[in-house]
């Protein structure tokens, strides 16, 4: 066990970094400008015209907003540019570029999930170690066989991904894995100073599958300070290929998107504002595979409709001139839906032939799951001057949400509340928290924080398998603390450190706490991550004018009382891990010059049943991207190759397969016009998996797709 990597890894990554150091590569850009120092935080701006690279973004989920690259913590941001240039078929596919990120499930857009640092199984409900928010929402899902996370790439303009337990100090306990933070398109976005009315339109098609994408986006200033935005998208795909040309089956879908914002600015500096979202994706399919993950045939097909919905209003008041005040508040109402109809029967021979088998319904021959919340969140930002070097930021606030879950499932003569597998209840949560960060002479910054959670779990009466009710009317409660300590240091202009310590417990959920019709004993599942780092920064290294960034990570992981919930064969059972450690390296570089560009990421991750020394289950292989480009600065022309590169993995837990290692190639070119008529366009092309390579990944249950053409083409009016 430990971090020891196998050869042909080892030889990977060397061989990767040779490329890239040699490459001439990197994004083509500018470099970011020095923070400017105000009353209400460091204001971090990119450049308007020229992309950056994932290591000079500005992150804005960690506290107050600074450069990616020196973030005491592991963290990656998707801007507009990145998330465009992946031309994504579905949430998952966005990660592709993200170390320690794994999508997990099926190629379905209804069967997917997220793994970070080896926590998330597909068939294992972990979506309460790690935290996906949605503008600041909180989104929450978990029925047996399906994925956890229901939503459009085309929705968004930034996602961020941060790494490891020391992010739940502000989204909350239990982030054993990581939070997951999507940012919804703005009116801003699309609106010239000036302008009255905006927008854009895009279409996109993908060859394998033939799935396509119609989107429109309007966005209008009809009065000042008043913005407003509406959006829809339309995406279709028939089921995609694999490698050897045979078909993945139930990955086809039709979804509908649609989303609507509006925010009005007030005041003497305008510096309050008001504004409100709601937004909507639906998919619905009939005769559909029941188990969207694995694709087993024993619960046969369903007619299936999925409804996400979000809305928020909120209110933010930067206090202009009153350095102590920096105040955002939000109320929202999340709901995720899945609504099953005509559900096979299955039909078991319990009795040998010529006995008759015994058909019934698994899961009713309708049936719904649900989950409702309600959620509210307060926030402020204070800013301190200690001195003519020192400033110090300090968050705090509280959060707080009510979530009922529900699982009516109809079998004729009674309708049966929930299973012993899907129980229904309510969860109430709060939380309250603050973050301080110091920071002296942009050289040091120190952050410690601090959290305390307080969760309670209830089930009242149900229906049970006969169809009698049964009064169980009983609650859980737990509190959990979060505290940790993060640090980086500039010990140069060129060398920085990094490291951090964070504990964290995770209350167990309604499935953990309830299974089986029965008051589990319960745990605290805690954990204790320990993180180190360096980062390096060159400009001029061989060239003039060219750049080099490079942040790598070391963390470990202990945890105990690990939850680990799986199919046995009869029931789903949650089994108590005494002692878990997931240990890993991280790496993100990248390297420029004035048209070459280069980008590298890696990961390497082990998991360890420290109680028995075995492996832990979903532990994803060993994987490493590479992408080479060029922009040709006269037309605005940017094309390149990105490889990506996964060791064969045979660390596997007890009810896992091995499985083979696998290069994927893949081509890529955009157009963007500044001219003529096609000012304002962008036209995409990209070939992936060039050679029509058979893979899975070690953490998918189906193959992966085969060779595809996809095209798009967006214009701003």
């Amino acid at each position: 066990m430990g971090l020891n990597s196998t050869f042909h890894s080892r030889l990977l990554g060397g061989v990767a970094l040779w490329i890239l150091a040699n490459s001439g590569g990197a994004l083509a850009q500018d470099t970011l400008p020095d923070p400017e120092e105000t009353p209400a935080g460091p204001v971090l701006t990119a450049p308007s015209e020229e992309p950056v690279s994932l290591l000079q973004q500005i992150v804005i989920s960690a506290g107050v907003p600074k450069v990616a690259i020196d973030t005491p913590q592991a963290v990656t941001v998707l801007d507009q540019e990145g998330l465009d240039a992946r031309q994504a078929r579905t949430i998952g596919d966005i990660f592709s570029e993200v170390p320690g990120v794994t999508p997990i499930g099926s190629n379905s857009v209804l069967g997917e999930s997220i793994n970070i640092r080896g926590i998330g199984e597909a068939l294992s409900g972990d979506e309460t170690r790690i935290i996906i928010q949605v503008d600041g929402v909180n989104k929450f899902f978990e029925q047996y066989r399906m994925g956890s996370f229901f939503s459009d790439p085309e929705l968004y303009k930034q996602v961020e991904v941060l790494r490891g337990p020391a992010s739940s100090t502000l989204y909350g306990s239990g982030a054993m894995g990581g939070v997951v933070t999507f940012t919804t398109k703005d009116a801003g976005d699309f609106l010239d100073p000036g302008d009255r009315l905006g927008g854009r339109v895009k279409t996109s098609w993908d060859s394998n599958g033939n799935g396509w994408l119609g989107s429109a986006i309007v966005a209008a200033e009809p009065v000042k300070n008043l913005e407003l935005l509406g959006a829809l998208n339309y995406r279709q795909s028939q089921d995609l290929t694999d490698g050897h040309g045979d078909k993945i089956d139930d990955s086809d879908f039709a979804s509908v998107n649609g989303l609507i914002k509006a925010r009005y600015t007030f005041g003497d500096n305008d510096d309050q504002s008001v504004f409100a979202s709601y937004q909507n994706w639906s998919s619905n399919e009939d005769n559909q595979n029941y188990d969207q993950v694995a694709w087993g045939p024993d619960f046969g097909d369903v007619d299936r409709t999925v409804t996400d919905q979000t809305a928020i209003l909120g209110y933010e008041n930067a206090f202009t001139g009153n350095d102590l005040l920096d105040v955002k508040a939000q109320v929202s109402w999340s709901d995720t839906r899945v609504e099953q109809k005509n559900q096979d029967q299955l039909c078991v021979q319990f009795a040998p032939p010529p006995a008759p088998p015994t058909c019934y319904y698994p899961f009713g021959y309708n049936s719904e799951y649900s989950y409702e919340t309600l959620q509210g969140k307060l926030d402020n930002v204070s800013t301190f001057q200690l001195g003519d070097s020192w400033m110090a930021y300090v968050t705090t606030g509280l959060d707080a949400q009510y979530q009922e879950r529900r699982n009516p499932r109809d079998f004729g003569s009674y309708t049966r509340s929930g299973s012993g597998s899907h129980p229904e209840g309510e969860t109430t949560n709060a939380g309250v928290y603050t973050q301080a960060e110091f920071v002296w002479n942009d050289r040091v910054t120190l952050i410690p924080g601090m959290r305390i959670d307080y969760a309670n779990v209830h089930v009242g009466s149900y229906v049970d398998g006969t169809g009698n009710t049964v009064d169980l009317n009983q609650d859980k409660t737990r509190f959990g603390y979060s505290p940790k300590l993060a640090a980086m240091v500039k010990l140069s202009d060129w060398l920085g450190v990094f490291g951090s310590v964070a504990h964290t417990e995770r209350l167990p959920s309604l499935d953990e706490v309830f299974s089986n019709y029965t008051v589990n004993a319960i745990e605290k599942e805690q954990s204790n991550n320990f993180e180190a780092g360096i980062t390096l920064s060159f400009d001029d290294l061989v060239v003039g004018g060219d750049a080099l960034r490079l942040k790598g990570t070391a963390f470990r992981n202990n945890i105990t009382n690990y939850y680990a919930s799986y199919w046995n064969g009869t029931d789903v059972v949650t089994e108590i891990i005494p002692k878990a450690r997931y240990e890993g390296l991280e790496l993100e570089a990248s390297y420029r010059t004035g048209s070459v560009y280069g980008s590298l990421g890696a990961s390497l991750i082990r998991g360890e049943n420290v109680s028995t020394g075995g492996y832990m289950n979903a532990v994803p292989a060993d994987n490493a991207f590479l992408r080479i480009g060029y922009v040709h600065q006269p037309w605005n022309l940017d094309f390149g190759w990105k490889g990506d590169f996964y060791a064969a993995q045979d660390r596997v837990g007890t009810d896992e397969d091995e499985t083979a290692g696998y290069v994927l190639h893949n081509l890529y070119a955009s157009w963007k016009p500044e001219e003529g008529h096609l000012a304002g366009s962008e036209l995409r092309f990209n070939v992936d998996n060039i050679f029509d390579k058979s893979y899975r990944n070690h953490l998918s249950e189906d193959e992966g797709a085969g060779r595809s053409f996809k095209l798009s083409f967006a214009k701003k009016f």
